[in-house]
């Protein structure tokens, strides 16, 4: 009995002095926590291209006559007796081109743009002195006019929905007009004037994402054109040569449908774990 009770005490002293030892031992080290770090968003190029078309706007109509070839000639004003009138028809439109997309919110791209030929249409009467008083004519003036645009333009998408992401826009580069055919009813022509302006664009649209890679757009864009001036109009078919120039300023609001080719899907970099320190 006694032996066995001294067995017992040297266990209990054998247990306390391993968990002393233990309380000694430091602590395992923490478990990694992830920490935020910067989002990196990598690039993609892309192709694209729209179709469209575009309702032209003619402003600032009026003629000149060559005060040298004039005869005393004059264009009259508009009233109530001599009905003027000026319109530009519609244009249908195609471009393409490519770009960058520089991340999930911005992108820019270089288009070339054709314009299909709008009609030209306008009618002005003029007076002139003649020996036996004033003379008159009425003369309705037609003509083409067809556009080549090279546009840089810049791209804000704002936030994504279901896979549609709304989008403004801005463009700036150059209009080379083709303004040809000009003649009037009293047997003027005008050789074909080739103008080249600054053009400007905005406007706004819907990307919907067919696959990651693959968009389908729909947009709405102002563009201004700048001024077309005709060459001179030559009278000479037994009619004073008034050498008379048209002009006017260009614009469009256009309705375009559009895709969009990435040839890599932007790619967002995932946050990394890292160790904490105490």
């Amino acid at each position: 009995m006694v032996a066995t009770n001294r067995l017992l005490l040297v266990a209990l002293a054998a247990s306390a002095t391993s968990l002393a030892e233990a309380a000694d031992l430091p602590m395992p080290p923490a478990p990694p926590v992830a920490v935020a770090v910067p989002v990196v968003e990598l690039g993609a190029w892309y192709l694209r291209g729209d179709v469209g078309v575009g309702a032209v706007q003619g402003s600032n109509f009026h003629s000149t006559i060559e005060p040298g070839y004039a005869n005393g000639a004059f264009v009259l004003p508009n009233g109530p007796i001599v009905p003027a009138f000026a319109a530009v028809g519609d244009s249908a439109l195609f471009d393409f081109g490519f770009g960058y997309q520089f991340n999930s919110w911005l992108r820019g791209d270089l288009t070339g743009e054709y314009r299909s030929e709008a009609t030209y249409r306008r009618g002005i009467a003029t007076a002139w002195w003649t020996p036996g008083g004033v003379g008159t004519n009425y003369d309705v003036y037609s003509a083409g006019l067809g556009t080549a645009l090279f546009m840089a333009n810049g791209y804000v998408d704002i936030g994504s929905w279901r896979g549609v992401t709304p989008f403004v826009h801005a463009g700036v580069g150059l209009a080379s007009h083709n303004f040809r055919g000009l003649n009037d009813s009293g047997g003027a022509v005008a050789m074909d004037a080739h103008p080249t302006n600054l053009a400007w664009a905005v406007g706004a649209g819907l990307a919907f994402s067919v696959t990651p890679n693959f968009k389908i757009e729909v947009s709405y864009r102002y563009i201004d054109m700048g001024g077309i001036g005709s060459n001179r109009l030559e009278y000479c078919l037994n009619q004073p040569c008034f050498n008379e120039r048209q002009w006017l300023h260009v614009a469009s609001n256009d309705i375009r449908l559009g895709f969009r080719f990435l040839f890599a899907e932007p790619v967002v970099a995932a946050p990394a774990l890292v160790a904490a320190k105490y």
